[in-house]
């Protein structure tokens, strides 16, 4: 059986257009407003989609206790019925988050999204994050439970569990370091199955006058026993006095196929005895 080699490149382009310095001022000088737009291409791993996401925020800060709420419509949206098919519709999402400030140390939020869309889709989104400030080390946690529902060849459910844990350094002004640790999970109702990946990162960051340049590398491997090696790169640019921010990132990732053989009971089997689990879907 062939395991073909995959691959994958995002690029997340003209996102943001963020006004932070000189927001716009609705109701009371502790609201901000923010209008963006943001687009995803990717490839690979599923057909080619180009998704366009533009969006308006709106945050409330007073003391200790910020609330944000964004509405986003995302047009070109890929679904997929989990069987190697994908389509695209448009959703409307809707999203509110809290964050809680405790002095200079820590900050701890959460967040809920609805979105509804074509193809009878559904989705609800629960989100919780902390941060801890220690001098020049952040360490950052953020996890995401979603469960979408749609019409697309059938009736399909999927649960989609995210973690991911964070700790940076910044050694001056100039250079930063992070290490990242990303946990996913999704489950296929319709199918009776379940993928999973665990994926560690090494990255970089350089701060420039108004400018942020990225990179990192990253390594790993998933329940269908493929080991996952990628790299990334990035940039963070903002103009007249930051109330403009442009963000595009690049990634691309090499899912390496385990090696398998036949044996007499039917199965397959690794290189070293061990027991392949799995499609990568």
């Amino acid at each position: 059986m062939n395991y073909p080699n995959k691959q994958y490149f995002s690029i997340i382009f003209l996102a943001t257009l963020i006004i932070t310095s000189n927001p716009f001022v609705l109701f009371a000088e502790n609201i901000k407003t923010t209008v963006g737009f943001k687009s995803n291409y990717s490839t690979g791993i599923s057909d080619t989609n180009i998704a366009y996401k533009p969006f308006a925020k709106m945050k409330y800060e007073i003391n200790f206790v910020d609330i944000e709420a964004t509405g986003t419509y995302i047009i070109y949206q890929q679904i997929t019925d989990g069987m190697g098919n994908f389509a695209e519709i448009n959703i409307g999402q809707g999203q509110i988050k809290t964050m809680l400030t405790i002095g200079d140390v820590i900050e701890i939020g959460g967040g809920y999204a609805i979105a509804k869309g074509h193809d009878s889709y559904n989705s609800t989104l629960y989100m919780f994050n902390g941060s801890i400030y220690i001098g020049s080390l952040t360490i950052d946690l953020d996890y995401s439970n979603e469960n979408k529902n749609y019409d697309f060849n059938g009736d399909i459910e999927i649960l989609n569990n995210t973690f991911i844990g964070s700790v940076s350094y910044d050694i001056n002004d100039v250079v930063g370091y992070e290490l990242d640790y990303h946990y996913t999970y999704n489950n296929f109702s319709n199918m009776g199955y379940s993928y999973d990946k665990n994926i560690v990162r090494m990255g970089i960051s350089v701060y420039g006058d108004q400018t942020i340049y990225m990179g990192g590398i990253n390594a790993g491997k998933d329940s269908g026993d493929y080991m996952i090696y990628g790299a990334d790169i990035g940039l963070n640019k903002k103009f007249y006095n930051d109330s403009i921010k442009i963000m595009i990132a690049y990634n691309v990732d090499y899912y390496n196929p385990p090696t398998v053989s036949s044996t007499s009971g039917g199965g397959h089997g690794g290189s070293h005895g061990g027991v392949y689990k799995g499609m990568n879907p």
